[in-house]
């Protein structure tokens, strides 16, 4: 079987594909990919926990982390922001180095605000895919681009055909919810 780190290179070949169609297809430059935010709980200093963009993590297997940034355009390498604060009170997750990076550009996103220093200034035709729409609009994207239908749908459509990396992606992950459900059948011994 081949490795990991082939069956992502294959599979972001593929997504790259996929989005110069996309880009061509609805007349855009490039595709914004936003993570997500925390969304503090009402009258509450804590927030409720993080579900990333399934589109974002379609492209990277970074799904604990908000306010990150992924920048698409079909042909140049996909560029990550990661967010990574200096915090003294929480944990904060460290860049990553793993088997995907190498096709991938990461960046480190100390401000979770920081992001539009980083962007290209001409942004009238970049699409945004993201739970914020706001966050977009302060980031001068056109509304007519904020999740544009027509993208959306092409994209959810594609999420049904899996490449072989999120294939191997899914057999390990099925391997240790059976490992799981088979200790949990075992009667348990009374000490």
């Amino acid at each position: 079987m081949e490795s990991l780190a082939a069956l992502y290179k294959n599979h972001i070949v593929t997504l790259q594909e996929r989005t110069r169609d996309v880009l061509a297809r609805f007349k855009l430059d490039a595709l914004l990919i936003h993570s997500g935010e925390l969304f503090n709980v009402f009258l509450d200093d804590h927030p409720y926990p993080f579900k990333v963009n399934p589109q974002f993590k379609a492209w990277v297997p970074v799904t604990q982390v908000p306010n990150c940034w992924l920048l698409v355009d079909g042909v140049n390498k996909p560029k990550l922001w990661f967010y990574l604060p200096v915090d003294y009170w929480h944990n904060v997750e460290p860049l990553p180095t793993s088997f995907w990076t190498e096709e991938v550009e990461v960046v480190a996103l100390p401000k979770a605000d920081g992001i539009g220093s980083q962007l290209p200034a001409a942004r009238g035709n970049i699409g945004y895919i993201g739970p914020v729409p706001e966050r977009a609009l302060q980031l001068d994207i056109a509304a007519s681009n904020i999740n544009p239908k027509g993208v959306i749908d092409y994209l959810h459509y594609y999420r049904a055909y899996k490449t072989d990396y999120e294939l191997a992606c899914m057999r390990e992950a099925q391997k240790m919810a059976v490992s799981g459900h088979r200790r949990r059948k075992r009667p348990s011994v009374p000490a």
